[in-house]
């Protein structure tokens, strides 16, 4: 601290706008990092273990020799891709071939599972270099949850909705599929169905756009719907998929959520070159807001670096360096929903007010 007051006095031998802005920016740079590290400090973190995650997975083990931990590696290393890429047909792509056959290289660790498997976690910023290196597409961390309304019909007239508690063979493959692209469901609970006086007929009868609601205040950003003959691996399901502006209709078991997972990955994956937006964010009264703001925009995936271009009263203008552009910037901030868009400057830059 003694440090950081000392620079702070250099600040009046500095007298021109420009140089002004750049020193506020560079202190706000240190007092960000020091709230940061208090706020580390006094929280848990909520959701840490998310992204490693997604560079993690398990596959068969036919023996313990070196080929067979070669040939694991590279069918747990497929099984990732699906998950960061998110192509569903990533384990069978040539272009991906030359990662996969040096799968061992990104181990970082491994161990025995049940049922003759092996787990293995990847270096997932090595993955992510390699991908971006080669133009492949990178699906982080902005991942979507998706809140499933499944009407399951057990009579002629009557049937039940699937609960987060239910342990039926089509749950327990719906979970695995969105498991296997990395997509969050949330199912509701029988609390959330007598609150919201929901059963199999309301259900059945609802209109989308109202369970999408529902949705929402459960906390998922997508919805999926669906209406299933029984609740066994062979049901006959119809989904119908709801997301922003987007929707659509697919039947087959598993196939709501790879509709979901592909509709997501086509808007949060990126590929491309790296290049410059700017964009400014009202509302940033203090330092500790500031340096959430600047953490939350350091977490994107897409985006390799943030730096301040200029300070005006609770207004921060930001330069990123962002892969994608400014599409995949504008739906990810929509996501987190702590930065309202609002009405662009005279200059086009995007602006955003910052919600509490």
């Amino acid at each position: 601290m003694v440090f950081y007051i000392r620079e702070l006095k250099g600040l009046r031998d500095y007298t021109m706008a420009k140089d002004y802005s750049d020193i506020c920016a560079r202190y706000l740079r240190l007092a960000a990092f020091l709230c940061l590290i208090l706020s580390f400090c006094l929280t848990e973190p909520s959701r840490a273990d998310t992204r490693t995650e997604l560079y993690q997975a398990t596959a068969p083990l036919a023996d313990r020799s070196e080929a067979a931990y070669t040939d694991a590696f590279a069918a747990a290393l497929k099984v990732v891709l699906v998950k960061i890429t998110g192509n569903r047909a990533a384990d069978e792509d040539a272009a991906l071939a030359p990662l996969v056959s040096n799968a061992r290289r990104y181990v970082q660790q491994f161990r025995a599972a049940p049922d003759n498997q092996v787990w293995v976690s990847f270096d997932g910023a090595a993955i992510d270099r390699w991908l971006a290196q080669n133009g492949q597409p990178l699906w982080g961390h902005e991942r979507p949850s998706t809140v499933v309304w499944l009407a399951v019909q057990t009579g002629p007239q009557s049937g039940t909705v699937i609960t987060a508690d239910d342990v039926s063979e089509l749950k327990s493959a719906i979970d695995a599929a969105a498991a296997a692209r990395g997509a969050p469901l949330i199912w509701p609970n029988s609390i959330d169905l007598q609150r919201n006086h929901l059963d199999y007929s309301a259900v059945s009868s609802a209109a989308p756009s109202a369970l999408a609601d529902l949705g929402h205040r459960l906390g998922g950003e997508g919805t999926l719907i669906g209406h299933a003959t029984n609740a066994t691996l062979a049901a006959q399901v119809h989904w119908t998929y709801l997301f922003q502006d987007r929707s659509g209709e697919v039947s087959g078991a598993v196939e709501g959520v790879n509709r979901a997972a592909d509709t997501y990955a086509g808007i949060f994956a990126v590929s491309g070159n790296l290049g410059s937006v700017e964009i400014e964010i009202s509302g940033v009264n203090d330092l500790r807001e500031y340096a959430l703001v600047q953490s939350y925009l350091e977490s994107l995936t897409f985006i390799s670096h943030v730096s301040v271009e200029a300070l005006s009263g609770d207004t921060v203008r930001f330069r990123l360096t962002t892969r994608g552009g400014a599409e995949p910037l504008q739906h990810a901030l929509a996501l987190n929903g702590r930065l309202q868009p609002i009405a662009a400057a005279d200059n086009g830059i995007q602006r955003f007010q910052l919600r509490r």
